[in-house]
C-alpha cells in the first residue's frame, strides 16, 4: 500500500511520541523532514530512505514526500508539534489537491490530533 504519513514529534523527547507516531515511521521506508528533526529521532529513521532539507523548503519536502507516495512508497512526513497546526499537513494536502489525487483518511475518529494518515 501506498500512502503519506503526517506525523507530528512533539516537542523532541522520543518519549513523547504517541503508539500511533511510532507505528507510521516504523511502518514507513521513506522519512522526510527539516534536518534538524531526523537528530531527535535517529534510532526510528535508521536505515531508511531520508530526505532532509533545510529551513523554508517546505515545497521540496512536499513535493518529494508526494513522488515517494505515488510511485508506491509508504512516506512519513515529520513535524515538530502536531502536522496540521505547526507541521506539512495543509501544505501536502494542498499540492495533492493540485494534482488531482484523491486523498483517504485511514484512521477513524482522530485517535491521535498528531497524526494523519492518508491513503492515496
Amino acid at each position: 500500500m501506498r500512502g503519506i504519513h503526517l506525523v507530528g514529534i512533539g516537542p523532541g523527547d522520543i518519549s513523547h511520541l504517541s503508539r500511533e507516531a511510532l507505528w507510521a515511521i516504523s511502518s514507513s521506508s521513506v522519512i522526510v523532514g527539516y534536518k534538524n528533526y531526523f537528530k531527535l529521532i535517529p534510532g526510528l529513521i535508521r536505515g531508511k530512505e531520508l530526505i532532509a532539507t533545510g529551513m523554508t523548503k517546505e515545497v521540496e519536502r512536499a513535493r518529494a514526500a508526494i513522488e515517494r507516495a505515488l510511485s508506491g512508497k509508504v512516506v512519513a512526513v515529520v513535524s515538530s508539534g502536531d502536522p496540521g497546526i505547526y507541521g506539512m499537513a495543509g501544505l501536502v494536502l494542498e499540492m495533492l489537491g493540485r494534482l488531482g489525487v484523491k486523498v483517504k483518511r485511514l484512521q477513524d475518529g482522530d485517535p491521535d490530533p498528531r497524526i494523519h494518515l492518508l491513503g492515496l
